[in-house]
């Protein structure tokens, strides 16, 4: 069996999807964790795919159809099973304008460094999206739990949405510190930096946050203090349809969304972000942790999570052997090329 080298540590989540013209999907899966390891998933395809870890908290609730679910792509699954409370379970309800309001109905079980199994902790990158005192706590626990004669694990943080609050502000540079990419959304860092009220990031009003400038201005404060334990890190803000800016305290590249187009094969953004971090983390093995070419694979992989409700699906192989992971483009290597040939023009 591979050795693990990717692990998402977010929230593997059971949703309930509310669109707008009144259709219900129910057992979808969800859940940052979930998406992000999606995203690195479909830069590895089976047998590569057991080097991506993941646990499942399953409560006593759990439908066996969902776990049937997340058999074909072959990842390297931990199934902590919950006798005494129910799964994690979230509701999506989308708005007319795009927008979609998430809420939990059942108490999320974390997972937690002390829940990995030893190989687990062995990984060459871990992807947490979790607040500035979690991102503290988990990184501490799992340098503390590791094998001391391994290198530092790369560290791939995602600010979650909840704590993106200025109050919050002096709690993430203490968080940046440790890790060694922040991919914080604009709305999410538009709040942390006391841009917007941050009961409104979910409105329209933070496109104003999307322009060339606003970003630039946004990512150079990041820039003004140290990311990584050495300050040498980066920031990649991630921009909707707008793309993304990638910065380290050397360089800057804006890089366009695969999709810029609302109209080009667009279902549902949602996990689209944590898609695109899981994808970045991948690509950073891939490319001998080149931050700039990371953000490309992020992209690509953000582009097929948009492309239907729920995880993206293996739709099996094309004559070649290689994965398809959509009807159009279905091969990862192809879009990139594609975005690589968009940018060079």
């Amino acid at each position: 069996m591979p050795k693990v080298e990717l692990l998402s540590l977010a929230y593997f989540i059971i949703d309930e999807i509310r669109l707008v013209d009144g259709t219900v999907k129910k057992n979808v899966i969800g859940g940052g964790g979930t998406h992000a390891t999606y995203g690195m998933r479909i830069w590895y395809p089976s047998p590569e795919s057991q080097k991506i870890g993941f646990v499942i908290q399953a409560g006593n609730d759990f439908p066996s159809s969902i776990f049937q679910a997340l058999l074909p792509p072959n990842l390297n699954l931990t199934l902590a099973v919950h006798s005494t409370r129910p799964s994690t379970r979230g509701l999506n309800v989308f708005a007319s304008n795009g927008n979609y309001e998430f809420s939990y109905v059942t108490p999320s079980i974390r997972t937690e460094p002390r829940d990995l199994p030893s190989s687990y902790l062995e990984c060459n990158i871990i992807h947490l999206l979790c607040s500035p005192t979690q991102a503290k706590l988990q990184i501490s626990e799992v340098l503390r739990l590791r094998d001391k004669q391994l290198p530092r694990p790369v560290f791939v943080w995602e600010p979650s949405p909840r704590s993106s609050k200025r109050i919050n502000w002096d709690s993430l540079l203490e968080a940046m510190r440790l890790v060694d990419v922040i991919l914080p959304n604009h709305k999410e860092a538009a709040a942390l930096l006391g841009l917007v009220d941050e009961d409104n990031k979910g409105s329209n009003a933070c496109e104003e946050f999307l322009t060339k400038d606003m970003l630039n201005r946004i990512v150079d404060e990041f820039l003004s203090h140290p990311i990584g334990i050495h300050g040498d890190g980066c920031v990649i803000l991630r921009a909707a349809h707008v793309g993304c800016v990638v910065a380290t305290k050397q360089e800057r590249r804006h890089i366009p969304a695969y999709y810029d187009n609302p109209s080009q094969l667009i279902v549902d953004v949602t996990g689209a972000g944590n898609s695109f971090c899981g994808g970045v983390a991948a690509g950073l093995l891939k490319t001998n942790f080149d931050v700039f070419e990371a953000a490309l694979y992020g992209t690509v992989s953000a582009s097929y999570t948009i492309e239907q409700v729920g995880v993206p699906t293996l739709k099996g192989l094309n004559d070649a052997g290689q994965e398809l992971w959509s009807d159009e483009d279905g091969v990862p290597e192809v879009r990139l090329a594609k975005l690589r040939q968009r940018i060079s023009e």
